[in-house]
């Protein structure tokens, strides 16, 4: 498990800072494949920052969770989390806000 976790805290890491650089990307929609939204600039990067925290959270949880003493971390440290994951989900409402919903540039109609 920690294998895991320590890699997808490492892809969030990767993932973040690549967004960072505002590359332009399709996401195609869940249930809907032929349309998404199209991420690019500021959306890009508030994407990548989101995922930043999100490792920053998932850090800071496996480190107050190994050094085992069984007890629950401090109430501003728990604030302090609440606030890291409220942060990121707002920058992700925001980046879906700022894309462009669109067809998706890989689906070809058929005549």
């Amino acid at each position: 498990m920690r294998t895991f976790q320590a890699f997808v805290i490492l892809l969030c890491a990767f993932g973040g800072a690549w967004l960072l650089s505002g590359p332009e990307f399709f996401m195609p929609a869940r249930h809907d494949p032929s349309h998404g939204v199209q991420f690019s600039g500021l959306s890009s990067q508030l994407l990548g920052l989101a995922l930043l925290l999100i490792g920053a959270a998932g850090l800071s949880v496996k480190r107050h969770a190994g050094q085992g003493t069984g007890r629950p971390p401090s109430s501003a440290w728990q604030w302090r989390y609440f606030a890291m994951l409220m942060l990121s989900l707002a920058l992700i409402g925001t980046a879906y806000q700022l894309g462009e919903p669109m067809p998706s540039p890989h689906h070809q109609t058929r005549p």
